[in-house]
């Protein structure tokens, strides 16, 4: 089977005229070609995030094919929620540069997308179907791993932006990175601020105060390489979040939300022949703070994670990989201050056969402090009919371990729940023509959660009720010599059974979703791009205030139009960026009882030395 050799791995082979795609390394764990991987894989690159530059995180995210971000186009501090193939929240995993960011003091423990900015950010891969075996709890629907800037070539390189928009927004970053030696080092701050718009106004006659925000974040980190064969790269990811929000749907309020977070450690990778080792230990803290007229709610937690895996090259169509991952979780509020801990130890291995199959087989035990084990595997054979069309599949498991809110918070806390358990099949085809013009994709995918951690009002949390989901993803993108056109379909289906009965529970995910996008260069220094999406219809719950019931609601199909443009001067050392978004002045609701953008503009200036 045709490769591309990738640097720092023995397992590829080089290909004299395929181009087998970007590398990436979220999804095995070691550097492999989107064509060798063995799970649905989507890969934003620094130049796809340039393209962006008015667009924040969740914004960028919600254009993918597979990816839902409820609140990326409602007022700009709302609250985030990642639908990753219609998934809830809590079953998706973050990563900042490989690593997980959970916050164990939150419901579900899902992480805020709203503290990093995409300016600080330098790619990210999206890996769809469970990733429980290498990345242990939350994986359930896949990880996005967000890859922050790296050192460059030079002593010193500055890079800096300057944007302005809609609502009072303001913008600004500056950075520098650079190598010297067997040093290279990488700094990025960014400061962002706005108005906002009013949240819990839908129709802007009510005379609401307006929720901004305001966000200063910082990403650093220095390389050492004392000998070629190691380099060690301590790190520190900071953000600062400080925003308004109302009390509820259609209600006005003067709250405030405050968020801190700290992400350090330092990262080692070791080669030596076949042989590689990597190790990783990480300290996540975080502090939420709420206050509104019920007083003052501020959970603090914190997560070290250490994962210490090793890979082994010596056999051409054979490839090992062992680890072992320790994570310790802390809670506090008020007089609470309570922890939990996972041990995994977990072993994959990659097989190539010579004759186009393909494939990965792993297998992961996880020993809970609290519930006690549990095992996590994947079975994924990928074969290759030739060197354009693949057929991959995926048998894996996941899970999802209870929150620290959940076992020992304030409100229903249960000591006795069990982890949540998956199990995920994926199937499905992709295409990449022989000149790496074309390609193609349809994936179909089957979700089954069992043991659902559900709150009770008379029991709290407890284990009860499944959750199947299915749906099919379809996509394609077509290179031309100075366009670029992308196209994606996704179709979701779920439903959850409580006490024996089926209900349809995917609140504010749409049974259907169709994205496109064209990206023309004009010259060697124009650019512009249009991009569009249509989001089905979709059912929301409102909780009635008179008869202190979840009422079921219907909210209205949309289609989203938004544009942007980008021109480089003094060799791309200068670039003036301008966008504006829902140019169709689209009215449509994300969530209901809240307010979205109609149209809003953003423009500004980006440079580099």
């Amino acid at each position: 089977m045709l490769s591309l050799a990738v640097s720092e791995t023995g397992f590829a082979q080089v290909a004299d005229t395929l181009d087998l795609g970007e590398v990436v390394v979220t999804a095995s764990k070691t550097p492999t070609t989107e064509r060798e991987t063995t799970k649905s894989v989507t890969v934003i690159d620094s130049e796809e995030i340039e393209r962006y530059s008015s667009s924040s995180l969740s914004e960028l995210l919600n254009e993918q094919n597979g990816v839902l971000i409820n609140g990326a186009v409602s007022s700009p501090g709302k609250d985030k929620s990642v639908y990753l193939r219609g998934a809830a929240t809590q079953y998706t995993l973050v990563l900042i540069d490989g690593f997980p960011v959970t916050d164990p003091s939150g419901v579900g423990g899902a992480f805020d997308l709203r503290l990093l900015p995409l300016e600080n950010v330098e790619r990210i891969e999206i890996v769809k179907g469970s990733m429980s075996t290498l990345y242990g709890s939350d994986a359930i629907a896949g990880v996005i791993n967000v890859i922050t800037k790296k050192p460059k070539d030079g002593r010193f390189n500055l890079n800096g932006k300057a944007a302005y928009g809609s609502y009072n927004t303001n913008d600004l970053s500056l950075g520098a990175n650079g190598s010297a030696g067997i040093v290279g080092y990488s700094v990025n701050l960014s400061r962002e601020f706005t108005e906002g718009i009013t949240e819990a106004d839908p129709d802007g006659s009510s005379g609401f105060n307006k929720d901004g925000f305001e966000r200063f974040a910082l990403t650093s980190q220095v390389s050492v390489s004392p000998v070629e064969q190691l380099s060690i790269t301590p790190f520190i990811n900071y953000s600062r979040y400080d925003g308004d929000y109302d009390d509820g749907a259609f209600t006005d309020g003067a709250n405030t939300y405050e968020a801190d977070l700290l992400n350090t450690g330092a990262r080692l990778q070791y080669k030596t022949g076949d042989l590689e080792i990597h190790e990783a230990a990480t300290l996540t803290n975080t502090e939420r703070k709420f206050t509104d007229s019920f007083g003052v709610f501020n959970p603090k937690a914190s997560l070290f994670n250490s994962d210490l895996y090793a890979t082994y090259n010596k056999f051409s169509k054979v490839r090992f990989l062992a680890g072992f991952n320790i994570q310790n979780l802390n809670f506090e509020l008020d007089n609470i201050n309570e922890g939990s801990s996972i041990l995994s130890p977990y072993v994959t291995t990659y097989l190539e056969s010579g004759f186009g199959l393909n494939g990965e087989l792993g297998l992961r035990y996880n020993n809970h402090s609290e519930y006690g084990g549990n095992w996590t595997f994947n079975i994924a054979p990928v074969y290759n009919i030739n060197g354009q069309v693949k057929l991959l599949a995926s048998l894996s498991s996941g899970f999802k371990a209870p929150t620290l809110n959940e076992l020992f918070g304030p409100f229903g806390a249960n000591t006795d729940l069990k982890p949540q358990k998956s199990l995920t099949f994926d199937t499905g085809v992709e295409f990449h023509s022989a000149d790496s013009r074309l390609s193609a994709s349809v994936i179909y995918f089957r979700r089954d959660i069992e043991d659902l951690i559900s709150y009770d009002g008379s029991l709290g949390y407890i284990n009860i009720n499944e959750q199947n989901d299915s749906g099919l993803e379809v996509s394609a993108e077509y290179q031309f010599p100075t366009t670029q056109v992308k196209l994606f379909y996704n179709y979701l289906d779920g439903a959850i059974t409580q006490d024996g009965e089926e209900t349809d529970n995917l609140i504010r995910r749409p049974d259907h979703q169709v994205g496109s996008s064209i990206n023309q260069r004009f010259g060697e220094n124009l650019q512009a791009g249009l991009s569009g999406k249509f989001v089905g219809q979709r059912n929301d719950l409102f909780f009635n205030s008179q008869t202190f019931t979840n009422d079921e609601v219907e909210l209205g199909s949309y289609v989203l139009l938004d544009t942007r443009v980008r021109y480089n001067f003094l060799n791309e050392k200068l670039t003036i960026f301008a966008s504006v978004n829902n140019i169709l002045n689209s009215e449509y609701t994300e969530v209901y009882g809240f307010n979205t953008r109609g149209t809003y503009f953003k423009g500004g200036l980006k440079f580099s030395y």
